[in-house]
């Protein structure tokens, strides 16, 4: 156990007389507000239009209590008087920036996460809706419980030095080890939450846990960092080599899964996956693997420090070689982007020409991206007048949520990745856009609509966002990382501490225009309590760019940029930073600004193209080659990209038809083919079309069930076994004999009905095993995903086993459970699991198997 840290400086609390408030309230009305700025503010009212926010402030004793009030249109209407009161908190930090507006918004986020800091949690998924002790950051106003990616990714930002034990206790609550039932494989393992088509492993971003996990690991005291870490590396090194096995394509040298925090399959993939995500869990996101680079980096550094030498080799050596792969797979120089995921219905994956504000942001974050590719996606990347959307573009036919809205933890993140690439523009849109939800909204809402601004929408069935909610904990810690780790420029290391600040001149000039410096009061480090001043040069009009960081001292002394050990610290410090006007006069970058945003039109791509019902799904033969027929909705203005096994074989072209004029071989190899429309005049893309596929009839193969020897499980109508999966159950194939040379793919035609395609946590996982006969050598070995779709009649294709099989040679194909072969209710955590099956005791991992398909698809 980690010791209780005393992080609290001893403060007088503040008075709270309903008569001086009103004293106070009324004076500060008399005395007239200023109006707005360019900026949108101008100390105590922040407007944009008709809208405004008002702030006034009472003080006592060094601490503020604050009233904010809002005419914008609040979301279910609370507060009804659309006025909000919080106070500074003793104990905790606060700024003064001669801004009141920036100054109360930073107590709001920490009003916000005290409120969120709770003793217990509860979720009617986990034991039947009854509590759990425990002191956590719960998820928000409507969302109780802990999560692991809104955990992480807000511990990240700024809960791990706003309460360094509470992320450790709610970091911990998100690992467990294996069922007392379960035998073999790895013990500790990093939990992912339910999720689509059950959860793990289509769901893979439970790995991003580590930037929590890393973040509270350097607000501890050097005691507290050795029993974490302890903790800690056994949780990441297992979870590591269990993906490794599970998601890990060595094909490309990526992992597989669903896009970290975007898990509603229709909002930000085609709509074809929404009832069959097969596709998602073959698909590689940029997001999970950035974040399968920062955890493999993060254990070969615990591993050094543990001295587990050969550990400490082997993931940087793999982390070295995931960052060479994403660079070569996902980054798209004609963007200037990162591609936001590859889309793999079929052996190849396609990138897709759509992005997602995370990806990038943690591209740059993490050193995945140079400095020359920060700061093309910091250029590239598409900005509203709200700010950044999450993903680009959007889509006409779904509702507002992650389609078509601004998150703020997400913005958080943007502003961050802009500091490091020295984009003044895009952390001045980024600090307003998070100013301007808050203050209009009176908190830290979960998401915005990108062409209103508004936290709802009402648009019948596309009205958004779908879901929001009050003080959501990623928000709040969005706001005050906005706040530290860029205006105040926090960094620290396992042992450092250092400040440099990031103003820009157009800060400077309006949001800090009454005030010669800026202070940060009460910050905690390790125990430590540390203020921090920000001296401002004179004002200069007219000029952009970054404030240049001049001298630093730390208690008197001259220090330069380094890092401060904490140890070096006494228990009472101050900061003291010079800033310098700009060496230039103008702004380091320029923004992708959406121009004609309330028009529509430059948002949105097309529609998804469509196959014509002709041919094979159609594609058929004319003249010996194969042609393409397809369609597109009506009226559009669009042209068309086809892909050929998960190349672009022919560019924006302008018709429904199309013959492939390097095809004459398809006799002797498969051919894959998918199509996205783009908008004429935007480039805007659609999302891809399902893959459609020409194979020749002595290329395909089935084997049924009936053809299959089992252990477990019953033969049902002749078609398919059911009550299959338990550890100790297998389907073996003895003898198919390859009748041509070449590569072949192999999938099994499974149901899994164990629960819904969009939650639980029982995604069927196998392997599958190709040995030759004779000799029993293994030729090709992977696992089988096999997700919930809700319906044990509806049969569906598993991800795809390649492998190279022999003319006239003889082998057999074996399905069967290893001790690798995991989903979540293997975990004792989800032992409290009770919406769908796999809670309880035991593991659950049934599916019912009705065949084996085999396609030859190349020489």
């Amino acid at each position: 156990m980690i010791a209780r840290l005393n992080l609290a400086k001893q403060e007088l609390p503040p008075v709270r007389g309903i008569f001086n408030w009103l004293v106070a309230v009324v004076a500060l009305v008399v005395a007239g507000l200023n109006p707005a700025s360019c900026f949108g503010q101008a100390g105590d009212v922040f407007t944009a239009g008709p809208l405004q926010s008002t702030i006034v402030a009472m003080e006592t004793n060094g601490l503020k209590t604050y009233a904010l009030t809002s005419n914008a249109e609040l979301r279910d209407r609370q507060p009804p008087d659309h006025r909000l009161t919080f106070s500074e908190t003793p104990g905790h930090a606060r700024i003064r920036t001669g801004n009141e507006m920036f100054d109360g918004l930073y107590a709001l986020a920490v009003s916000e996460a005290l409120q969120n800091s709770v003793a217990q949690i509860k979720d009617g998924a986990y034991g039947y809706g009854e509590p759990t002790l425990l002191p956590a950051f719960q998820t928000g106003e409507f969302w109780t419980y802990v999560w692991t990616r809104d955990l992480a990714y807000s511990t990240f930002l700024a809960l791990a030095n706003f309460d360094p034990e509470r992320a450790v206790s709610s970091l911990l609550f998100k690992t467990s080890v294996r069922k007392a039932s379960v035998v073999g494989g790895f013990t500790n393992q990093i939990i992912q939450d339910t999720g689509s088509g059950g959860s793990y492993p289509v769901s893979s971003d439970r790995i991003v846990w580590i930037f929590g996990a890393d973040a509270a690991l350097k607000f501890l005291p050097a005691s507290g960092q050795k029993d974490f870490l302890a903790q800690v590396y056994p949780i990441l090194h297992d979870t590591l080599e269990e993906d490794r096995r599970i998601l890990f394509d060595p094909a490309d040298g990526l992992y597989r899964g669903e896009q970290s925090f975007q898990d509603w399959r229709e909002q930000t993939y085609p709509m074809w996956t929404k009832d069959n995500v097969i596709a998602i869990a073959m698909s590689k996101a940029l997001s999970v693997n950035v974040a399968d680079y920062f955890a493999l980096r993060a254990a070969a550094t615990y591993a050094a420090r543990l001295g587990f030498s050969g550990d400490q080799t082997r993931y940087a050596n793999w982390a070295a070689k995931l960052k060479a792969a994403i660079n070569e797979k996902f980054y798209d120089p004609a963007a200037g982007l990162y591609g936001t995921y590859l889309l793999a219905d079929s052996p190849h994956g396609i990138r897709v020409h759509r992005y997602d504000l995370l990806g990038e942001s943690l591209a740059i974050l993490t050193g995945v991206a140079d400095y020359a590719q920060a700061k093309s996606i910091l250029r590239h990347y598409p900005v509203g007048a709200f700010g950044p959307p999450v993903v680009w573009p959007q889509e006409r036919s779904v509702p507002i949520y992650h389609n078509q809205a601004i998150w703020p933890f997400v913005t958080a993140f943007w502003i961050k990745a802009a500091r490091l690439a020295d984009n003044a523009a895009a952390v001045d849109a980024g600090i307003h856009s998070l100013m301007r939800g808050a203050a209009f909204n009176l908190s830290n809402m979960e998401n915005y609509d990108l062409v209103t601004g508004k936290a709802e929408v009402k648009n019948g069935i596309l009205s958004g966002p779908v879901v929001n909610s009050r003080r959501q904990l990623w928000s709040v810690a969005g706001y005050l990382a906005m706040v530290q780790d860029v205006v105040f420029g926090l960094e620290t290391t396992a042992n450092g501490i250092r400040f440099l600040p990031f103003v820009t001149s157009r800060q400077r000039n309006e949001l800090f225009a009454a005030s010669e410096s800026l202070e940060l009061q009460n910050f905690i480090y390790q125990g430590k309590i540390i203020r921090v001043q920000v001296h401002l040069p004179a004002l200069q009009k007219n000029r952009g760019g970054i404030l240049a960081v001049g001298k630093i001292e730390l208690n008197g002394k001259n220090i330069g940029r380094d890092f401060v050990a904490a140890d070096a610290l006494p228990n009472q410090n101050e900061w003291e930073v010079y800033l310098e006007n700009p060496r230039d006069d103008q702004y380091d970058e320029s923004l992708n600004l959406i121009a004609d945003l309330p028009a529509g039109r430059t948002i949105y791509g097309p529609a998804q193209p469509q196959w014509q019902d002709i041919g094979q799904n159609g594609v058929m033969v004319e003249n010996g080659l194969l042609a393409l027929h397809f369609s597109c909705a009506a009226g559009s203005n669009v042209v068309f990209n086809l892909y050929r096994n998960g190349e672009i074989c022919a560019r924006k072209i302008t018709g429904p038809d199309w013959i492939d004029p390097r095809s004459a071989d398809f006799t002797s190899r498969t051919y894959f083919y998918a199509i996205e429309a783009l908008d004429a005049a935007t480039g805007n893309a659609s999302h891809l079309s399902p893959t459609r596929y020409y194979a020749s009839t002595n290329d395909q193969w089935e084997i049924p069930a009936r053809a299959m020897e089992n252990r477990g499980g019953s033969l049902t109508e002749g078609r398919y076994f059911m009550n299959w999966g338990k550890p100790e159950h297998e389907l073996l194939v003895k003898n198919f004999t390859a009748p041509r040379s070449g590569e072949y793919i192999l999938r099994t035609e499974f149901s899994n009905g164990a629960g819904p395609v969009n939650t639980g946590i029982t995604c069927a996982v196998k392997k599958m095993e190709v040995r030759k006969t004779g000799s029993g050598e293994i030729v090709a070995a992977d696992y089988l995903v096999l997700p919930q779709s809700g319906d044990w009649q509806r049969f569906d294709l598993s991800s795809i086993v390649r492998a190279k099989l022999k003319a006239g040679e003889n082998y057999s194909f074996r399905i069967f459970e290893d001790e690798y072969s995991r989903n979540m209710s293997y975990l004792e955590k989800n032992e409290r699991y009770t919406s769908w099956p796999g809670g309880g005791t035991n593991s659950y991992n049934f599916v019912n198997i009705a065949a084996i398909r085999l396609w030859r698809i190349a020489d």
